[in-house]
């Protein structure tokens, strides 16, 4: 089966700059006929991006990565068991329909990974914004009620003076003492 750049991007999970990149970097890892400006790769090319990947996360350096993929003593990728490699009985049709499903789920389930991580951000801030509202409706009731106050007393002080003078001979009404 032969492959396009998207393709192994597809396969492998990584976006397809970076495989680019990978290419371009690593081209003499890598063996491809051209059909105009696009390149077709072999299934290998896969694999050589897993160990490209794997072998750079070590920390090797581009010559030090070159010089054990030609060797191939590049090791397998720690993600994918030795129960999940497909067996050699296995037709390569079936093999590689079953690699790019396992890749499918993967990218799949860290998609979902993603989400989770984004939705329980989202929470968090309703949490917090829920929060804020409570204590300005305290801070409002706070305002409501010295409103009150003040427009009690600004009664009081618009009265007439006479009716001031009545109410404070006969007790009733007045400021704070309700009316």
């Amino acid at each position: 089966m032969e492959l396009k750049i998207g393709d192994i991007a597809e396969i492998t999970g990584v976006p397809e700059r970076e495989v680019r990149v990978l290419v371009q970097t690593y081209e003499d890892l890598f063996s491809y006929r051209t059909i105009g400006p696009v390149r077709i790769f072999p299934e290998r090319a896969v694999q050589i991006v897993r160990e490209i990947i794997d072998l750079s996360g070590e920390g090797l350096t581009t010559d030090e990565i070159i010089e054990a993929v030609h060797s191939g003593g590049a090791p397998t990728s720690p993600r994918e068991p030795e129960a999940d490699r497909p067996t050699p009985s296995l037709p390569p049709g079936v093999a590689f329909d079953l690699r790019m499903m396992q890749e499918t789920l993967a990218r799949q389930e860290r998609r979902i990974a993603h989400l989770i991580a984004e939705l329980e951000r989202e929470r968090e801030e309703v949490d917090r914004l829920r929060q804020a509202v409570d204590d300005l409706q305290g801070q409002f009731a706070i305002v409501a009620e010295w409103v009150d106050y003040f427009d009690l007393q600004m009664d009081e002080a618009t009265l007439p003076a006479l009716e001031r003078i009545r109410r404070a001979l006969l007790g009733r009404g007045g400021p704070g003492r309700g009316v």
